[in-house]
């Protein structure tokens, strides 16, 4: 957990920890105080630090804050760039590894010296900002490249546990849909749904060759958002006399369609005829794509593994 958390930022933003007496100020007159005061390395040129970072106008609103903007920020130290005195780059070469940092000092200097940006019109000339900096981390790049790795993996972790919590609970909605209809279909072990029509001959289609599919696609409620026949466009509203109405040639297994499609259409031979039922996670997920599809949005296809392509 980062030093600066959001309960912090609303209690400094409330003037909670705001009092005078309890701040020091430096030679150049920046107001600041230590809320913690790490047992870590003081940073050395070329250390990355990872730090929460926020700021806050003195009526208390928030100008921006790592916690509510999307987490920490790492930045490459270099102290031939913070040689200036009285604002945050005095401030940054004061901290240390599991330092928590309060600095006030006026706002024209954050937007006119820090970042030479005009100052918003929303913010008053002559008042103060309050910058809390709390450093969880200095590494030098090794270390940074041994902390990426690990936080990438763990994020894929993460990732994947809600991933499969989402296909688990989407099963049962599809489970229900197929009861509800009086269907039957096998279960992957991926969790999509799938009914086989027609078996088709030959070899299964392997990773990275191209295969040309004609589908049919629709939600659950029965409305369809795509298909490559043309008498199902015309029949569902969806024809576009421009676009050409034929199958979908893509490498399998290569990501350059949905994962639903890359699996389900591997359990095909050339010739034969499905029906997927696509969990949202193996879909598009948390992002809406069109007014049919929505967010966590389950997916059907009709499909037909016309060729696989050598």
């Amino acid at each position: 957990m980062f030093k600066y958390n959001k309960a912090l930022i609303l209690a400094v933003s409330l003037g909670l920890l705001i009092g005078c007496e309890e701040y020091s100020s430096t030679e150049s007159g920046l107001t600041y105080k230590y809320e913690v005061s790490g047992e870590g390395k003081t940073p050395e040129n070329g250390n990355i630090l990872i730090m929460n970072v926020s700021y806050i106008a003195e009526d208390g609103s928030e100008i921006f804050s790592t916690t509510s903007g999307g987490g920490p920020m790492a930045i490459s130290y270099d102290d031939s760039l913070l040689n200036r005195d009285g604002g945050l780059e005095e401030g940054l070469r004061m901290i240390k590894d599991g330092d928590s940092l309060v600095l006030q000092y006026p706002v024209e200097d954050l937007f006119e010296g820090t970042f030479q940006l005009d100052l918003p019109d929303t913010l008053v000339r002559g008042s103060n900002v309050t910058v809390c900096i709390g450093v969880e981390h200095v590494f030098n790049e090794e270390e940074f490249q041994t902390f990426r790795e690990e936080e990438t993996e763990k994020r894929r972790k993460e990732m994947l546990a809600e991933s499969s919590s989402k296909i688990a609970s989407d099963g049962e909605i599809i489970d229900a849909y197929l009861a509800e209809n009086g269907l039957e279909a096998e279960v992957h072990e991926s969790g999509i749904r799938y009914t086989v029509l027609e078996e088709g001959e030959g070899d299964f289609p392997q990773r990275n060759q191209m295969v040309s599919v004609a589908y049919a696609g629709k939600v659950l409620d029965g409305r369809y958002f795509d298909t490559s026949y043309e008498e199902v466009a015309k029949a569902e509203g969806l024809y576009n006399p421009g676009r050409p109405y034929s199958p979908y040639q893509f490498s399998l297994g290569t990501g350059s369609v949905i994962q639903g499609w890359d699996i389900g259409i591997g359990l095909l031979r050339p010739g034969g005829k499905a029906v997927l039922y696509i969990p949202s996670s193996l879909a598009y997920g948390p992002q809406a794509r069109s007014e049919v599809i929505g967010a966590d949005e389950i997916l059907i296809f009709d499909v037909e593994l016309v060729e696989v392509m050598e």
